[in-house]
């Protein structure tokens, strides 16, 4: 498969680094794979956290009673903060 190349410009640690991960995993390979993976990775971890929040999401919307305590709170902030602006 023959792909476009192009150039980028980096620091030099920062290919430096990229040059130690593509030493690690052997001959071969280049830094073209490893930013790739680097990529990869990357939106792996995106995902997997924004699963985990909407699961957190969902449990806290189910959870009526503390999702009404939490609104009596915010209530209660809102308040004590228009008293502190009333009073300046």
């Amino acid at each position: 498969m023959t792909y476009d190349m192009t150039t980028i410009k980096v620091p030099k640690a920062v290919r430096d680094r990229l040059n130690a991960i593509a030493d690690e995993r052997g001959r071969g390979t280049t830094l073209a794979a490893v930013l790739t993976d680097l990529l990869d990775q990357h939106e792996t971890e995106k995902t997997r956290a924004r699963l985990a929040y909407q699961e957190v999401l969902a449990q806290a919307e189910e959870d009526t009673e503390g999702m009404a305590r939490a609104e009596r709170q915010t209530e209660r902030a809102i308040q004590i903060l228009r008293a502190r602006e009333a009073g300046r």
